[in-house]
């Protein structure tokens, strides 16, 4: 789940922002707080106010580079000093409607395309980014294989649904033996799915075929 905090002086306006996420999206967590020095939790990203009274919020992205910062702001006067690599744009409290979800769209995207999932091989460690992922199949005596970009891992005394469990909601399920990543779909043509970066196809189970289209010909419309 993306955290996410809202930092602003005024309660007012952290209402609004809180109301308007909560309403537009569903699974994100959204910490309040009057001050940076509040700041209790590891955060994702923070949506922070410039203009604070006890601590500058420029000079606070400044300070804290390990912090993913989108700057919000009534004076538009102030961005051009708002920049590092750590600040991911802006957002003006005068055009909060238009600009809100399209920069917590671009948020999302970036955290989830970074996010890592660690796999034990051979009693090591081994980290992969999710988005990176093709496909899981289970190849039988509790052994799955993970196929990312050109590679792939073969994790042991692990079950299919445990596999799952690590995943989010990119991952589906068509036949009993192998998850997808659905961003991955390039195809889908007699009953079986083509994936990207893989010279394969696979077969599609009769209860899962009308999800897989609907998936399918929803992007490629």
């Amino acid at each position: 789940m993306i955290k996410i905090g809202i930092i602003d002086d005024q309660p007012n306006w952290l209402t609004v922002i809180n109301d308007k996420l909560k309403t537009h999206y569903q699974g994100l967590s959204l910490f309040l707080y009057r001050s940076v020095k509040e700041i209790d939790r590891d955060l994702d990203f923070i949506l922070l106010d410039i203009d604070m009274p006890d601590v500058d919020g420029i000079e606070f992205s400044k300070k804290n580079l390990d912090t993913k910062i989108v700057f919000i702001t009534n004076y538009d006067t102030r961005i051009k000093e708002a920049f590092g690599p750590n600040v991911y744009g802006y957002i003006s409290k005068s055009n909060l409607e238009n600009e809100l979800y399209n920069k917590v769209d671009e948020m999302i995207t970036l955290i989830k395309d970074n996010y890592t999932v660690s796999f034990n091989v051979h009693g090591q460690e081994t980290l992969v980014r999710i988005n990176d992922i093709i496909y899981c199949q289970f190849l039988g005596g509790r052994i799955v294989s993970i196929v990312y970009k050109n590679k792939s891992l073969m994790i042991k005394n692990v079950t299919l649904k445990k596999v799952r469990e690590k995943l989010d909601n990119r991952f589906i399920k068509i036949n009993r033996d192998t998850i997808i990543n659905q961003n991955k779909i390039i195809d889908f043509q007699n009953d079986n799915v083509y994936l990207e970066g893989v010279n394969s196809r696979f077969e599609v189970s009769v209860r899962n075929r009308t999800l897989i289209k609907r998936i399918f010909f929803g992007k490629y419309r």
